[in-house]
Formats: C-alpha cells, structure tokens, sequence
C-alpha cells in the first residue's frame, strides 16, 4: 500500500544530469500554480521509494503464490486448489496496486517498450480458454493438447499472444484459466498426475501440470527482474526519473497517471454486460480496480502532508478530485465481483466518474468555485 506525506525523505545527491531520453510531456502544458523545487524534490523522491515498497510486496505475493502452486502440484486436494486461488488473488491485487508505479518507471521513450512487453507478459487479458486448455465442446484444445509444442517456458513466452491478443500462455491470467478451469469448474484431481503413459487423457493431465507450473514461474520471474531493477542502487530505472529536474518529475507522474486511467482502468469498467472483463474467473475484477485507484488517489490526496493535489491543482480542482474518488469507490464498492454482473446504468456511471478523474488529474477540467465558497465583500455607503 502506498504511504506519501508525513515524512519526506532526504534527497540529497541524487540529482543527475539530464538523460537525452525524452517523456511525453502534452499534459505539463497545463497552467498550475507555482510548484516549490524543494517539495517536488522531496515528494518525487518518496514516490519512487513508495513504488518499490509496492514491487517489494507485489513480489512477496508472486512468491507465496509460487509456492502455494507447488504445493498443489505435490499434493492436488481442495484445500490446496484453494490455497493457491487466495494466493493468486492476493498476487493480482498487489501487482495491480504497483500499476500506478510501474506506469511512472517505464515513461521514458526508451522504455516504453520493455514496459509495454512486461505488462503484457504478466497482465494480458482477455484470454481464450481454449488456447490453453480443454474447453467444452473441444476436448483436444489447447497447449495441454497440443504435444508438438514442447513446454519449456521460453517457449510458453514464444506462443504468448502468437496470431491474436487473446492467446495468452503467460501472466496471471493464464494462471487464473488454469487454476480456475476454463468453465470455472476446476477440481483439484485435474491436476493429478498420470501414469498413463502415452495415453491422450494422461498426457494432458501431465502437461496440464506442466502448464501451471510454468506459467506461475514466468509470473514469479518477470516480479523478481522488475524488483531487481527498481532500487536507486541499482541505476537501471530510476536513473531516468532521478536525471530529471524535479518539478518535470511531478508531471511525469501526473503523465503516467492520465495513461493510467486511460489506457488501464477505463477498459476495466466494462461499457456492457457483454464487455470482457479482467479476472472474470476469479471474480477479482473490482478488487484489482479499486487497488490501482487507492494507489492514485493517496499519491494525489494523501492522508497527511501534501499530495500533487496541492501542487498541481487549484483547490477547487483538488475538491473535485476528492468528491470524485469517493463516489467511484463507493459506487465500487456495491458492485458484485465481477463488475461485469453490474447493472448497465452504474457501470456506465463509473466510467463517467473515471473520466471525470481523468480531466481532473491532466489539469483540464477547470472547477469554477462554489457560490458557498465565495467571500461575501461587505459595501458601506457612503453618509448622504
């Protein structure tokens, strides 16, 4: 969970020369108030070490949800099955919180790439079922069927998205079709294993096993390379962001985060019943939602100490932005998981209120101040 404001950390020596790298920088054109250096630098600075707060736990989760699958595979009971449907729960909410973060990191034109390409390795959705496995209907579909492709995960990671973009056979939601089932029935005796030998039914049970294990080991490789890489120490990714001057900072923040709303969230408040929705199996399309709202609004309106509400934003705009995040998430709040199940009317109103953030957020939507708001100005006549 992000923690801004309170304490600032000290940022001495961490100012860089400028890289030659550049951001897309269309939302700084925005007018703002006068933003102080001296606070840019100490909240730019505890923002990054909050996201890699975030990647620390996100991969912590990532492992127990490693180990969770191991031991399903060791021993396939109930209680194992779900075991490791709670840890790929808690894993997706906590990668799902690091998104706001992730977005920052991977902002520069030079890694935009590599950022698109994890997030697709670990995140892509919708996915078809019957790419992995048997589906109704077609009891030879899938990888688990398909004994041509040899299951290493270098190859898993070949097949991902091969000839459309939802043929996933890596990241979570790989994950949650196999331990899920495509239907949503799966038993724990699915992930048996065989002794029959060069039987069809044996074989995919075998590599139905197979399959599972290496897709949680991509998912708990691509969380230890991105932890890996966040420390200040390390000069892989925060170089880019420290060379900047600090106030550039905040708007490559305030960049990232429109990004965000846009390109992540809003297709995640599906526009109709028959829209695809993330972790429909799992029924934790709500929850991973509203863990990347938390994440923006504490970094815009945190709790304690200043937010890039205060510097970014006129107070009116900082009120809006306020009222906003608490009717979306109470609105999200009475939704069922998955939001999908929704009615239309609501749903519809949550995409109101995301892209209401969302002018909110780019400085765009101006807030004209309340008429309660108004000092009155008192006249006094003069004596005829």
């Amino acid at each position: 969970m992000l923690v801004l404001g309170g304490l600032l950390l000290a940022t001495g020596g961490c100012e860089r020369k400028p890289e030659t790298d550049s951001v897309r920088e269309d939302v700084s054109a925005a007018p703002v108030q006068a933003v102080n250096a001296e606070a840019a630098n100490a909240y730019s600075a505890e923002y990054w070490q909050a996201g890699q707060a975030q990647i620390i736990d996100a991969q912590a989760a990532t492992q127990a949800l490693d180990r969770a699958v191991s031991q399903l595979l060791m021993a396939p009971t109930a209680d194992h099955l779900e075991s490791a449907k709670l840890a790929w729960l808690d894993a997706h909410r906590e990668f799902s919180a690091a998104l706001p973060f992730i977005k920052v990191a991977f902002a520069p034109s030079s890694l935009q790439q590599q950022g698109q390409d994890l997030l697709m390795a670990l995140n892509s959705w919708p996915v078809q079922a019957g790419y992995l496995d048997t589906v109704p209907g077609y009891s030879t579909s899938g990888i688990v069927n398909d004994t041509a492709i040899e299951l290493t995960l270098a190859n898993l990671r070949k097949q991902h998205r091969l000839t459309a973009h939802e043929e996933a056979s890596t990241g979570f939601h790989a994950l949650e079709i196999m331990l899920w089932g495509p239907t949503g029935e799966r038993s724990a005796e699915q992930f048996a294993e065989s002794s029959g030998g060069e039987e069809p039914k044996a074989q995919a049970s075998n590599r139905r096993r197979e399959l599972t294990r290496l897709i949680t080991q991509g998912i708990s490789e691509d969380m230890s390379q991105l932890a890996n890489r966040w420390p200040v120490t390390a000069n892989d990714l925060s170089r880019y962001y420290l060379a900047r001057e600090p106030v550039a900072r905040l708007q490559w923040i305030r960049r990232a985060h429109v990004d965000l709303l846009r390109d992540e969230i809003l297709p995640r408040v599906p526009e109709s019943s028959e829209s695809d929705v993330e972790s429909g199996l799992a029924a934790n399309s709500k929850q991973a939602l509203l863990a990347m709202l938390r994440n923006l609004q504490v970094a815009w309106l945190p709790g304690e100490g200043s937010g890039l509400a205060d510097m970014l934003l006129d107070q009116h705009q900082a009120a809006a932005l306020a009222e906003t995040f608490g009717l979306l998430e109470a609105r999200l709040l009475k939704m069922e998981d998955p939001i999908e199940l929704a009615e239309p009317a609501e749903l519809q109103r949550s995409r109101q209120q995301v892209e209401k953030l969302l002018g909110l957020i780019s400085g765009d939507t101006k807030v004209p101040a309340r008429e309660e708001d108004m000092t009155p100005v008192s006249v006094t006549l003069p004596e005829e």
